[in-house]
């Protein structure tokens, strides 16, 4: 079997080598119509009818050759051929492509598919993924896309770099909850805006539905973001960060709960030793 994994959009070439493929598909398909229609005008042309459509299903020249598998990532085209059944030889008038989708869609990792025949021999599968944006914990953990799906359980290697979702939306958000989950896609925009940014967070707490905190990777203090005009607040925030570049770890706490400032906590100087005291005075 040859298959073919690619990872880029090829739609292009595919409209100029598939309108010769389409053009006898056509034929084809209107050679079984007009057929029909005959079979339905005199028996004898029934005959010629079957033979006509029986030659068209057993002849390899619409044996399938070829399976292209596009933007798979996280699941392998091999592994995607054989969720779809699909296999050497077949007739390619015998793929059901609607069927085939139905079945790929059930893997937690598939988005989005798009199946379609290209005549005369070749399937494509184009296959879009779930991105995760954040995971979520209840006794076990989960991975949160951008549209705030929570998709896929994290299984023991895949990665855990993402930020942690707790809080009050968190449980309600694995019970179906449509009000969490918007919550939660709002959220998951705020991670994207920060990562422009060059900020990560470690943890994403929703300490009530107006009250969100967030926690750096970089930083050991929290920032407690109120809710919406993120974009706004990020300004003010990094005008902060640039002025106290250097003592960053002097903040106790920073309030943007407020959209034109920010409130911070700042942490007393430590004093310095009675020795370095004296060794300064001499």
């Amino acid at each position: 079997m040859q298959l073919k994994v690619y990872r880029r959009d090829n739609r292009k070439r595919d409209q100029q080598s598939g309108r010769r493929r389409w053009l006898i598909a056509g034929v084809v398909a209107l050679a079984l119509v007009g057929g029909w229609l005959l079979y339905r005008l005199s028996g004898p042309v029934a005959i010629a009818f079957r033979s006509t459509r029986d030659f068209i299903a057993d002849n390899r020249y619409f044996a399938v050759r070829q399976f292209e598998v596009r933007g798979g990532d996280k699941v392998g085209g091999d592994e995607i051929v054989a969720i779809a059944g699909l296999r050497k030889g077949m007739n390619i008038w015998s793929v059901d492509a609607v069927a085939i989708e139905k079945k790929i869609a059930k893997h937690p990792w598939v988005r989005k598919v798009l199946v379609r025949r290209d005549f005369p021999r070749r399937v494509v599968i184009e296959v879009e993924e779930h991105q995760p944006k954040a995971i979520v914990g209840a006794g076990r953990l989960f991975y949160i896309d951008a549209d705030g799906v929570v998709f896929k359980e994290v299984e023991p290697g895949e990665s855990i770099k993402f930020p942690m979702l707790t809080g009050v939306y968190a449980e309600a958000l694995l019970n179906g909850d449509l009000a969490a989950r918007k919550r939660i896609r709002d959220a998951v925009r705020l991670v994207d805006l920060l990562a422009a940014r060059s900020h990560t967070l470690s943890e994403i707490h929703f300490e009530a539905a107006d009250r969100l905190v967030v926690y750096p990777t970089k930083l050991p203090v929290a920032w407690r973001l109120g809710w919406g005009d993120w974009e706004e607040k990020l300004v003010l925030l990094d005008r902060l960060l640039a002025y106290w570049k250097g003592n960053e770890e002097r903040f106790a706490s920073l309030d943007m709960s407020f959209r034109d400032q920010v409130v911070a906590r700042v942490r007393p100087r430590k004093m310095e030793e009675p020795a370095a005291q004296n060794q300064a005075g001499r």
